[in-house]
């Protein structure tokens, strides 16, 4: 109330000096049921706020100063406090300690969202999806610690702990009378975070030949290594990702495929070392990525193992949303001519090299952990000697995509350092895309001409430019409902069109890293495209609104299904030749 009031005397009416003035003057304004339901929904989201800011700590405040304060050098030095640390290993390593549940805040409390299969909380039997934690307490005797309106990172952390410890935690079971209670004791183990590993699939497609092709696609979410900080670091589980790609590329081997695409569209980067090493699995030998270190002396980092893994038609699926290692490897496989790259008009342009310097070593005997600082020591730079910062990978064969013209890149961030240009390295190319090249962008741009789905993509991309144009937003209640009733209608009608489009999709394969070492294929998957919409995943919606429309596409990948196409296209270019393994010593 206090906060309230002071917002108010700062920016309403001085006579409204309490949260119930506020409500008063709001019933007087917006009378009836509607009405209602707006200053319940205005009071929710206050209240939220005045919450969440007087849940922060000492600790929360320095965060922000010295994250801010390590901004204005460039976007990617950050500061990272305990918590932060924590979280950063956790994503490097894949692994944890903990109960394994996923965690969200929902009006107050800390609600289980999924559980991971194996985990102690899975394993436990006594939790579900959709129980409440309202309680947390340490071993069997340690006392209670009441969570309700507790921040969510709080309570991660009182759940996390030592491998073999308990913590104990009472529920709310879900679709429970709001009274009921259940304790839980959970003993802490080593968890690992499958979901965000590298995985497979494997598509088979009719060729015009009258034989199948085969198509195998890995999705590689990140670059991530063991890496020996924080939380993640301290478990026993060691993670490579050119190991678990490697792992599926034989697997796909085994399984005869004729082509392979490696998805980085959602791979924001990770470990540099991981990226050189990946890219060794399909070229000879030679130099991947450049760097320039403050001074101006120039390092590179190569692939010396002359073995190739996979030496088969190769695509890499890129996006603005693919950056930094991720932009190494598409880069690099570009410039020898070994991939062809397809994707949004470029990459996200993140072309620095950040290090971890954790500070506990610098000030000792702290009783509490100062946390670390990331900090922007290089720039990258490819074999030809340009650098990908700002610029990024522009594809061989560019897709209409919204993000094209969305601000989701380097130059959009504050600092952003400056594209520049080395001497190219010594490097022999493979060069087996050029020649195939003007007849790929001719057959694909014919399909994306001539399907209806790429249709309602420009569509949107219109729609999109249109609204960055305008600078105004109305007010005026009438049409607001007008033009979210426009959008509804508008969606509604794309969902029937793509249930009349619907096809069957290809017979699909889906691999992890889990079937790898099993003789032959999970059971296959056959489904009906087109006849369900697909919300813009990087839309952020307020929890107590109404989901509007976002982009709105068909739930098929469009873009994936073209990337297949174009490299069946690509495998006929290369007559039909299957990759081979050349050292299965990797």
């Amino acid at each position: 109330k206090e906060h309230a009031a002071e917002l108010v005397r700062r920016h309403g009416d001085g006579a409204l000096a309490g949260a119930p003035q506020v409500e008063a003057y709001l019933a007087d304004r917006l009378p009836g049921e509607r009405d209602r339901d707006i200053r319940d929904k205005l009071r929710r989201r206050y209240n939220r706020t005045l919450r969440t800011l007087k849940q922060y700590e000492p600790d929360d405040v320095l965060q922000f100063y010295l994250d801010a304060l390590a901004h204005a050098f460039d976007p990617h030095t950050d500061y990272f406090g305990k918590s932060e640390l924590d979280s950063f290993s956790i994503s490097m390593n894949l692994s944890l300690t903990g109960i394994g549940a996923t965690l969200q805040s929902e009006d107050g409390y800390t609600v289980i969202r999924s559980l991971v299969p194996g985990a102690p909380a899975e394993k436990s039997k006594q939790l579900k999806v959709g129980d409440k934690i309202v309680a947390v307490a340490q071993g069997e005797d340690g006392e209670w610690v009441d969570v309700v309106d507790e921040r969510l990172n709080r309570v991660v952390e009182q759940i996390r702990g030592p491998k073999g410890s308990r913590v104990r935690l009472t529920i709310q079971p879900e679709g429970a009378d709001p009274s009921a209670r259940s304790v839980v004791t959970i003993i802490r183990e080593e968890v690992k975070l499958e979901d965000s590993e590298a995985k497979a699939k494997l598509v088979e497609y009719p060729s015009d030949d009258g034989r199948t092709r085969r198509v195998g696609v890995i999705d590689l979410p990140s670059f991530y290594a063991s890496f020996p900080v924080g939380v993640g670091g301290r478990t026993s589980f060691r993670k490579s990702t050119t190991g678990d790609v490697a792992a599926l590329i034989r697997k796909l081997q085994a399984e005869k495929v004729d082509g392979i695409i490696l998805d980085l569209r959602r791979n924001g980067g990770g470990s540099l070392e991981e990226a050189v090493n990946l890219t060794g699995l399909f070229i000879k030998r030679g130099p991947v990525v450049q760097v320039k270190d403050y001074n101006g002396r120039i390092l590179r980092d190569e692939d010396e193992d002359p073995a190739v893994l996979y030496d088969g038609p190769l695509m890499v699926l890129t996006s603005r949303f693919s950056a930094s290692a991720s932009e190494i490897v598409a880069g690099a496989l570009q410039d020898y001519g070994r991939a062809v790259v397809v994707g949004d008009s470029k990459t996200h342009g993140k072309g620095t090299v950040q290090t971890i310097h954790e500070l506990g070593m610098y000030v000792p005997g702290l009783d509490v952990n100062p946390g670390a600082i990331k900090v922007t020591i290089r720039k990258f730079y490819r074999s030809s000697g340009e650098s990908t910062q700002l610029k990024g990978v522009v594809p061989d064969i560019i897709l209409p995509s919204v993000n094209n013209h969305a601000e989701v890149w380097e130059g959009s961030l504050s600092n952003a350092m400056p594209w520049d240009t080395i001497n190219a390295a010594s490097y022999e190319r493979v060069g087996r895309v050029e020649p195939h090249l003007a007849g790929l962008r001719d057959r694909s741009a014919r399909r994306v001409a001539t399907d209806k789905d790429w249709d309602y993509i420009r569509e949107e991309e219109e729609r999109f430019r249109k609204q960055q144009a305008e600078k105004t937003l109305s007010l005026n209640y009438a049409q607001r409902l007008r033009e979210k009733e426009d959008a509804r209608e508008r969606l509604e009608a794309r969902k029937r069109e793509w249930a009349e489009l619907a096809t069957d999709e290809p017979k699909t394969w889906e691999i992890s890293l889990k079937d790898v070492d099993t003789p032959g294929l999970p059971a296959p998957t056959v489904a009906r495209s087109g006849t369900a919409a697909a919300a813009d995943p990087s839309a952020a919606v307020d929890p107590d609104d109404e989901a509007e429309p976002a982009v709105a596409e068909p739930a098929r990948d469009i873009h994936l299904r073209e990337a297949q196409q174009i490299l069946l296209d690509y495998i006929a270019a290369l007559g039909g030749r299957r990759g081979v393994a050349a050292s299965l010593g990797r």
